[in-house]
């Protein structure tokens, strides 16, 4: 509405300065003291028409400064072109200057609001009105007639101006209502969104959590059995990844990881944590998925583990080294995830992956075929590999976090 008000203006003005001004420029040029002078003037406020036209097609707002010397060229043009013309034709058609002058203070004062419009037609009519005087005061009968001119083309500017005022009301109030409506929208998708995250997180726990609490309350479940504690310890942590999923983090997939890494450490684990690779996007339910296998490993280490996470070639690897071999992993809930398990030495290795793309046998990237097995098992085996010195690759990143 406010782009259509100022192309508004804009028109209006280029009709009467084309339209009105100078057709009756052309029709007394041979009346006029210095006839260039009036074209000068004519030739100038084209000038500030067409520069104004073209700040409104960039879609820039008007500059101050350039609204100061738009409206001081025109008022200095009317003052000069009026100086060419004897007393007996002010306001009459040779006086093509105050038909537009006006016109000029409503498109250019069009941001500054209809008291500074108001103020430069008034400001327009003092000037004219002692150039007149300068001039020779007029008959009465002249005089009347110039009044009612001056009336006539005045109260056409006057209400150009406040039906603008109106107009960039309606706008200002229409945009108000539709950020407003923006808002309530926003706030009831938010809302349904975290009621379905919090009926989602509530179906999660009631599958393992109220089960295990109601064992432990009516007394079916030992506190002092090793397995019972080791559930209780692996239901822990999966609360506490479910209370990180809440979190702002710069990497969800890290953060919720030791989110399950807190509750070893406080049981004693000694946990080593390293990171290679920049953080990669990963769904939710795919987190889930790949740190499921890992906190079940941690739940059951007794004195140290070490945990990894490898990003890069489109691959995702959360994997765990513990002191525990005897461990039930979980198989994978999603679709291309990838759990791995290695017993060797007394030590337990579980890795789950997850391939985000790969490459296609033209050289292109395609989108990897997700009917894998979920499980891989090694027919031997193999110790795990610790990541590469940060050294080796520039834009691998290494963190390790250790227990205090």
């Amino acid at each position: 509405m406010l782009g259509a008000l100022r192309l508004a203006g804009l028109v209006i003005l280029s009709a009467v300065h084309f339209g009105l001004a100078l057709p009756a420029l052309l029709s007394n040029l041979d009346g006029y003291r210095h006839a260039w002078v009036q074209l000068a003037a004519f030739g100038l406020l084209t000038l500030i028409i067409v520069v104004d036209a073209l700040l409104g097609m960039a879609g820039r707002r008007r500059p101050r400064r350039w609204v100061a010397a738009g409206l001081l060229c025109s008022l200095a043009t009317a003052v000069v072109a009026t100086s060419q013309l004897p007393g007996d034709h002010f306001l009459a058609t040779p006086h093509w200057t105050f038909l537009e002058i006006g016109w000029f203070g409503v498109l250019l004062l069009f941001d500054a609001g209809l008291n500074a419009t108001l103020l430069f037609v008034a400001l327009h009519v003092v000037v004219t009105l002692g150039q007149l005087l300068l001039a020779g005061i007029p008959s009465r009968q002249a005089a009347a007639g110039m009044a009612v001119s001056a009336l006539a083309i005045c109260a056409f500017q006057i209400a150009a101006a406040v039906m603008a005022r109106l107009l960039r009301g309606c706008a200002t109030a229409a945009g108000a209502t539709a950020r407003e409506q923006e808002r309530v929208r926003t706030e009831a998708a938010v809302s349904a969104q975290v009621h379905a995250d919090q009926r989602s997180r509530y179906r999660e726990l009631g599958r393992s959590v109220l089960p295990l609490l109601t064992g432990l309350a009516d007394g079916t479940l030992d506190p002092g059995d090793e397995r019972v504690r080791r559930r209780c310890a692996f239901e822990a942590a999966r609360m506490r990844r479910l209370f990180a999923e809440r979190d702002h983090a710069s990497d969800p997939l890290l953060h919720e990881l030791r989110a399950g890494i807190g509750v070893a450490e406080r049981h004693g684990v000694d946990v080593q944590l390293a990171v290679r690779g920049a953080s990669a996007p990963v769904p939710r339910h795919l987190r889930r998925a790949l740190t499921e296998p890992v906190l079940a490993a941690l739940a059951t280490a007794e004195r140290s583990a070490r945990a990894t996470v490898v990003r890069g070639g489109g691959q995702v690897r959360v994997s765990v080294v513990t002191d525990a071999p005897e461990t039930d992993i979980p198989e994978p809930t999603e679709r291309g995830i990838r759990v791995r398990t290695v017993h060797s030495e007394g030590r337990l290795l579980v890795e789950a992956s997850y391939t985000l793309l790969a490459p296609s046998p033209s050289g292109g990237v395609r989108t990897r075929n997700l009917d894998v097995p979920k499980t891989q098992r090694p027919q031997r085996p193999q110790s795990p590999q610790k990541p590469q010195s940060p050294r080796s690759t520039a834009s691998d990143q290494t963190a390790e976090t250790r227990n205090p």
